[in-house]
C-alpha cells in the first residue's frame, strides 16, 4: 500500500540508468552525504525510505526511473544560524553577510532552513543570491531583485571581472609569505565522498593566490584570492599547499575523520585533527562594477567574532 508523502522529500532526480542494479543502501551512502551509511541503513529499517512510494529493503536493486523519498518532516531539519545582515545596497543589488552554518539553497537535510528562505522572508520573493558560499563558510553574498541584474553579476563572476578575497586559517605554518597555486581541479578519484574535489591533471584550470598575514603556534592566518571559481577551490588548493583549513572535516587528509564526523558528530578524535567545528573560511571582500551605474563597488565584511576567537585561541 502506498504511503502518504506529505512528510517525505524526494532524493535527487529519478534513478539514472548508470545506477540501475545498485543496492539502495549503497546508493544512499555514496550519494547523499548529509547522513552516514549507518544512518541510512537505520532509516531503511524504520521504513523512512521509500522507493516509488513504497518501503524497500537495503538490498533492493534500483531500477532506471525509480523515485526515492525519505522521511523529513519540517521540524526535523538541522538548526542553522539565521542571523543574516544586509550591509550594503544600491540600485537593486544588496550585499548580505551570511553566518557560518547556513546553507544557501535547499538540499540534503535542509529544506526551509536556508539563506534563500531567510532572505525572501526579510526582503520579498523577488530577491535571490547571485552566487553561493559553502554552508560553513561565512561572509559576503551578493543578491539582486531581478533576473537581469543577477545575470549581469553572474557574467562578471564568470569572466573573473569580480574580485573576491577571503580570510582563512590553515593548519601548519606556511613556508612562504605568499604563493600562487595553479593546479587543475576535478572530482577526487577513489574517494568515499561523492562531491569531494581534488587536484588532478585532467581537471578544470584553477588559480588561487595566497598571502600569509600571521603565523602562530603551528597555524597560519591567510588572505586568499581565488582567480577562478571551482567548487571548494580554496579548500582544495590550501590542502594541496600542505595547509588544510581549521574546521574542514572534508579536506583534512583523512576520510576516516570525515566519515566519523558524519556518523558521530564532532568527536574528540575529529577535534584532534581539525581543532574546531567551524570551517575557518570567510568571504571578506568583493570588488565589481555595478551593472546599472557602472560604478566600482568595494564591499567589505570583517572577520566575524567566532573566527576571530578561534584565531585568538590558536595563537595564544
Amino acid at each position: 500500500m502506498r504511503l502518504e508523502l506529505k512528510n517525505y522529500r524526494q532524493l535527487g532526480k529519478p534513478i539514472h540508468e548508470d545506477f540501475s542494479g545498485v543496492r539502495l543502501d549503497d546508493y544512499l551512502g555514496k550519494h547523499f552525504l548529509f547522513m552516514s551509511r549507518t544512518q541510512w541503513k537505520k532509516a531503511i529499517a524504520e521504513s523512512k525510505l521509500l522507493v516509488n512510494e513504497e518501503p524497500k529493503k537495503g538490498s533492493y536493486r534500483l531500477r532506471e526511473g525509480d523515485l526515492v523519498h525519505y522521511f523529513s518532516p519540517e521540524n526535523a531539519e538541522p538548526t542553522v544560524d539565521k542571523n543574516i545582515k544586509i550591509i550594503w545596497e544600491e540600485d537593486g543589488v544588496i550585499a548580505v553577510y551570511k553566518p557560518s552554518n547556513l546553507p544557501i539553497h535547499e538540499g540534503g537535510a535542509y529544506k526551509s532552513n536556508t539563506f534563500c528562505t531567510v532572505l525572501q522572508e526579510e526582503r520579498g520573493l523577488a530577491w535571490a543570491p547571485v552566487h553561493r558560499l559553502d554552508r560553513e563558510t561565512s561572509g559576503l553574498v551578493l543578491c539582486a531583485n531581478t533576473s537581469e541584474l543577477r545575470n549581469a553579476l553572474s557574467e562578471s563572476l564568470r569572466t573573473h571581472a569580480m574580485e573576491k578575497t577571503y580570510f582563512a586559517i590553515g593548519i601548519g605554518e606556511a613556508k612562504e609569505d605568499s604563493w600562487i597555486v595553479e593546479q587543475p581541479i576535478g572530482l577526487a578519484e577513489n574517494s568515499l565522498l561523492r562531491t569531494k574535489q581534488a587536484v588532478r591533471p585532467d581537471g578544470a584550470y584553477s588559480l588561487t593566490e595566497f598571502q600569509v598575514l600571521e603565523r602562530a603556534n603551528g597555524f597560519s592566518l591567510l588572505k586568499v584570492k581565488p582567480k577562478t571559481g571551482r567548487t571548494h577551490q580554496i579548500r582544495v588548493h590550501s590542502t594541496w599547499s600542505g595547509l588544510p583549513l581549521v574546521g574542514d572535516k572534508k579536506y583534512c587528509f583523512n576520510e576516516e575523520i570525515t566519515c566519523e564526523h558524519f556518523d558521530r558528530g564532532f568527536t574528540d578524535r575529529v577535534k584532534e585533527v581539525v581543532y574546531f567545528d567551524r570551517l575557518c573560511l570567510h568571504a571578506t571582500n568583493l570588488k565589481f562594477l555595478h551593472p546599472v551605474s557602472g560604478k566600482e563597488c568595494d564591499i567589505k565584511a570583517p572577520m566575524p567574532e567566532d573566527m576571530l576567537e578561534i584565531w585568538k585561541k590558536l595563537s595564544e
